[in-house]
């Protein structure tokens, strides 16, 4: 979550910056990008499903495991979320430039929320992305 933060949040930035250059109001710009990087963040940390994606205990990593590198994980931690984002900005911005604010808001707060949820996460839990298991080292 950590890894991705930066270019999740850099991209919505970017995101803002094309959505004036486009002709977006900064006002409206601004709102929009601010909105919805909040609802972004106040849905991750009161999402009811939350509760139902916890199983167990996590098992002891494998002896044998291997961990990939932070710009590894990176960039696996960007599909399809922050691709698909970023496809619908790039469409949008030419037509309707303030909805490419708002998708840029919802990408910073994807980074933000990350930011902030890493914050509660125990460092020593890995998880394996093609098994779907969770680890701890």
């Amino acid at each position: 979550m950590l890894y991705v933060a930066p270019i999740r949040i850099g991209l919505g930035v970017l995101w803002l910056v094309a959505a004036r250059l486009a002709g977006a109001a900064g006002p409206s710009a601004v709102l929009a990008f601010g909105g919805s990087t909040f609802v972004v963040v106040f849905l991750s940390f009161n999402d009811p499903r939350h509760a139902f994606l916890h199983g167990g205990e996590p098992e002891p990593a494998p002896l044998d495991a291997t961990y990939a590198r932070p710009l590894e994980q990176a960039l696996a931690a960007t599909l399809p979320s922050t691709v698909g984002v970023g496809v619908l900005a790039l469409a949008a911005v030419a037509w309707q430039p303030i909805l490419t604010a708002l998708l840029g808001g919802i990408s910073a707060g994807l980074g933000v929320a990350g930011v902030l949820r890493a914050l509660t996460v125990d460092p020593a839990l890995w998880f394996d992305r093609r098994k779907k298991l969770l680890y701890r080292r």
